[in-house]
């Protein structure tokens, strides 16, 4: 049998049932949906978190610290040189030590890290913000020069860049507008001489710290571009690294970071950023950090380990929208061994007049995956509507709340083609066994009982 009467024989039949067709490609396009628009949300966050990586150059960044990071440092490479320092001892992140490292073959800048919680007033408006210090230098960095205004003039000015979406959830008409206006920066302060004993901070919590507030005044030198890294956006602040020196602050968030920070460090700051220059080879950097006696972290690594989060949370989705597709292709083979039995004698008369058992077998194997290539077919164009509808709505909504557009959702065309793809091998496969069945069928007993 031709493969066009064949194509053409199996849409009779399924059309001659095409209520019950119709069922069972609604249950395969309700499952290709599905598994589409969960697979299309798990990809858009990971591009999203990938994205706000790169534009920060966060993977040509390198952290040092004085001891090792439980969980991050601990490979052969993260191991400062045995012969500088001994057990015990800790090599304090000073600025001399600091200097030496921003001296180093392929570093950008090194400069001490600097983040700490604080308070942005401004319109009558208070935003809860984390608060960043940056070198000068980083002036050459695209995600770090404004879109409106300029970059800080000195490394000590009062002044702060912020993001479109935060001028706008402070009220300002537009982003230029927040340009060169004075808003408030409170920070924290902490006397820690006043902290006698360490069971205080487990039984009381931060409330019983004895912490006060001091507000700055700060010029906005300028507004920075959002569409790269939304979602740093909505709470970093960042500000010269001098000025930020000089303000009284908390250089923690909760408590149990305040115990993890400095219940390890003896003297000079807790961690040093290290930007690379982009011709550097990180290796040899991170190697010539380490002969110092320090340890060495690549933000490359951390993000590795959240992009395993996003695979186990891609194959979470995956399996979730898998169990809807298999549901519905047991409805596909459920409808063809329906129609095995109630087309006996037809197919009785087949046999009989010369028809030959493989194309009998081909024919309901062609029903099958018609209906899994219709539904998934079907399946594709309501997923893909669903998703557009899903990420203009709650973009909608985060546009109201003065947070940037952030694409949750992303569908990718060979994922949407092997979703597909699977749709039709499955419902083909699901189809053998009822076209087996069909096939075995004496033309003599049906012809004879009917």
């Amino acid at each position: 049998m031709r493969l066009a009467d064949l194509l053409m024989l199996a849409w009779g039949n399924l059309w001659r049932n095409r209520t019950r067709s119709l069922l069972t490609g609604t249950g395969i396009a309700i499952g290709v949906a599905a598994l589409l628009t969960l697979l299309a949300y798990g990809t858009g966050l990971e591009q999203t978190a990938d994205r706000e990586f790169r534009t920060l150059k966060l993977d040509r960044a390198l952290r040092v610290t004085s001891h090792p990071i439980p969980g991050i440092t601990g490979a052969a490479l993260s191991q400062p040189v045995d012969s500088l320092r001994r057990r015990g001892d800790r090599v304090p992140l000073t600025d001399s030590l600091v200097r030496e490292m921003d001296a180093l073959e392929g570093v950008f800048a090194a400069y001490p890290e600097m983040q700490f919680p604080a308070k942005l007033k401004g319109n009558g408006r208070t935003l809860v913000v984390t608060a960043e210090g940056i070198p000068m230098s980083f002036q050459s960095i695209s995600a770090y020069q404004p879109r409106h205004g300029q970059f800080f003039e000195t490394p000590d000015t009062a002044a702060v860049l912020i993001s479109t979406s935060m001028a706008k959830r402070l009220g300002y008409p537009s982003a230029e507008a927040a340009v060169g206006d004075t808003l408030d920066l409170v920070t924290a302060s902490l006397n820690f001489h006043k902290l006698r004993r360490m069971a205080e901070l487990f039984s009381g919590g931060l409330r019983t710290l004895p912490m006060g507030q001091r507000p700055y005044n700060v010029r906005v030198a300028g507004v920075l571009d959002g569409a790269g890294q939304p979602v740093s956006g909505l709470l970093r602040v960042l500000l010269p690294l001098e000025f930020g020196r000089s303000l009284s602050k908390v250089p923690f968030f909760s408590t149990a970071d305040l115990l993890f920070r400095h219940s390890r460090t003896q003297e000079g700051y807790s961690a040093v950023r290290v930007q690379l220059q982009e011709t550097a080879d990180p290796t040899a950097v991170r190697r010539a950090l380490q002969s110092m006696g320090v340890y060495a972290t690549s933000f490359r690594e951390q993000y590795d380990r959240l992009e395993s989060i996003f695979l186990i949370l891609d194959l979470a989705l995956g399996i979730i929208g898998s169990i809807a597709l298999l549901v519905a292709v047991l409805g596909i083979a459920n409808t063809v061994m329906m129609n095995v039995r109630e087309r006996t004698r037809e197919i009785g008369i087949m046999m009989a007049v010369g028809g030959d058992a493989h194309d009998l077998q081909r024919l309901f194997v062609v029903e099958s995956a018609g209906l899994g290539a219709l539904g998934g077919a079907a399946g594709l164009v309501i997923g893909g509507l669903l998703v557009t509808g899903l990420d203009w709505s709650l973009n909608w909504y985060l546009d109201h709340l003065g947070v940037p557009p952030l694409p949750l959702f992303d569908i990718s065309l060979p994922v949407a083609l092997g979703i597909w793809g699977g749709a039709v091998l499955i419902s083909l496969l699901a189809g053998i066994v009822p076209a087996r069945r069909a096939a075995q069928i004496e033309p003599a007993n049906t012809l004879r009982t009917q």
